[in-house]
């Protein structure tokens, strides 16, 4: 079977792995920040256009961006749910709109990413709660088989867009890959993020 990709259109790779424009996109988590959530918001509006990689690192005075880190350092070392996450993404709501999937989560999924959106994917094991960026799909044929993603626990890949898999997310029985490991995981939310209006 064939295998094809297809990423988010703004998304492109380059010799530090994720880009968008002439910006590194990829943003890493510490070993014990808890703070995947947050660098998943900062990676989704860096690919949205809203913010810039140095807005990141320096002050540049944009009080949405301050008003993003505020809330976000609240759950800094605990982590976040859905909720959570939300209002870490409220001072771009003129922008962006949020929408929890709820039902047919897997092909409403799919359909977002397919049409250029991006969406915040929650999931756990046993051990931990983790969240990840999807940018892109995996097909086999035409059949939409697995998410691409961002992972923030992970490194980037040299010349590679995304550096993780939620494989056979279209069969119900996802699981997570990285370079290292594959494991089960329970899906426990989805973002989408769409322009507002």
């Amino acid at each position: 079977m064939q295998l094809s990709y297809l990423c988010h259109p703004r998304l492109s790779a380059g010799l530090q792995g994720p880009m968008v424009g002439n910006q590194r996109l990829h943003m890493r988590q510490g070993e014990f920040d808890a703070a995947c959530g947050y660098h998943c918001v900062l990676m989704a509006l860096m690919l949205l256009g809203h913010i810039r990689r140095n807005a990141v690192a320096w002050e540049t005075g944009d009080e949405r961006l301050i008003a993003t880190r505020a809330v976000a350092q609240k759950y800094y070392f605990e982590g976040c749910d859905a909720a959570e996450m939300k209002l870490q993404l409220e001072p771009y709501a003129k922008d962006i709109e949020v929408q929890e999937l709820r039902t047919r989560v897997a092909e409403r999924t799919f359909d977002a990413v397919e049409q250029g959106q991006l969406c915040l994917v929650g999931f756990s094991t046993e051990k931990y709660m983790h969240w990840v960026l999807a940018v892109g799909i995996r097909y086999e044929g035409s059949y939409r088989k697995d998410l691409l993603v961002l992972d923030p626990v992970m490194a980037p890949i040299p010349l590679v867009p995304w550096n993780g898999l939620l494989l056979d997310w279209a069969d119900n029985e996802p699981r997570r890959a990285v370079a290292q490991f594959t494991e089960r995981v329970v899906i426990d939310s989805v973002l989408l993020l769409a322009p507002s209006g």
